[in-house]
C-alpha cells in the first residue's frame, strides 16, 4: 500500500514538489565517502616539499616583502574626517615600492587602493610615499599620501598624511630581515 508522497512548498511561487525522503541516507553516504577519501589521501606517501618561494620573495634570503598595518584617526578634524577610524595596510617590496589599502568599515567612501612609489629609511623611521590608484570616492584617485612609521620592534606608530589631513595611530611591522635574525 502506497501513501501519498509528502510535498514541500517552494515559498515564493507556492509550487509544490516531492520532498526528498533520502536526505539522511544521502548525507550518510557522502560522509562515508569523505572519510574514505581522507584516509586514502593520508595513505599516499608525502614526498612533495612545501615551498616558501613565492611572488613576494623567499623569506629565507631576506628578499620578501615588509608589511605595515594599523589604525589611525584624528578626532580633532572637522566634519566627517574627524569621525574616520582608518585601517592602513601596506606591503612593500625590497625595492621600496608596493601596494596598500585604506579603509573604514563605517565610512566606506574613503576605501581606497594605494600604490607606494618610494620608501625612505632614517634609522627606525620609514617614510612611504605614494598615490591613491582606486577609491570608492573618485575625487581621491590621484591624491598623494605619505605614511610615516616609527618602528619599535614588531610595533609601529603610524602617521598618515592624505588630502592635507593628518591621522595618527598604532600598528604592526613585519620585516623579513628581522625574521632571519630572530
Amino acid at each position: 500500500m502506497r501513501t501519498e508522497e509528502p510535498a514541500s512548498t517552494n515559498g515564493a511561487r507556492g509550487a509544490t514538489r516531492p520532498a526528498p525522503d533520502n536526505d539522511r541516507r544521502r548525507f550518510l553516504k557522502l560522509a562515508g565517502a569523505a572519510l574514505l577519501a581522507g584516509a586514502a589521501v593520508r595513505a599516499v606517501p608525502q614526498t612533495a616539499e612545501a615551498s616558501i618561494h613565492h611572488v613576494g620573495g623567499d623569506i629565507r634570503d631576506g628578499t620578501s616583502n615588509t608589511y605595515f598595518g594599523g589604525v589611525v584617526l584624528n578626532p580633532d578634524l572637522p566634519g566627517p574626517a574627524g569621525q574616520l577610524i582608518l585601517n592602513v595596510y601596506l606591503a612593500i617590496d625590497p625595492d621600496g615600492t608596493g601596494v596598500g589599502t585604506l579603509s573604514d568599515p563605517v565610512h566606506s567612501t574613503v576605501n581606497s587602493h594605494l600604490a607606494v612609489q618610494q620608501t625612505t629609511r632614517h634609522g627606525n623611521e620609514l617614510e612611504l610615499a605614494g598615490v591613491v590608484i582606486r577609491s570608492n570616492d573618485p575625487a581621491r584617485v590621484g591624491q598623494r599620501f605619505m605614511v610615516t612609521s616609527y618602528v619599535q620592534g614588531d610595533f609601529t606608530s603610524l602617521v598618515l598624511q592624505l588630502n592635507q589631513e593628518t591621522f595618527s595611530g598604532q600598528g604592526f611591522h613585519v620585516d623579513s630581515m628581522r625574521i632571519l635574525v630572530d
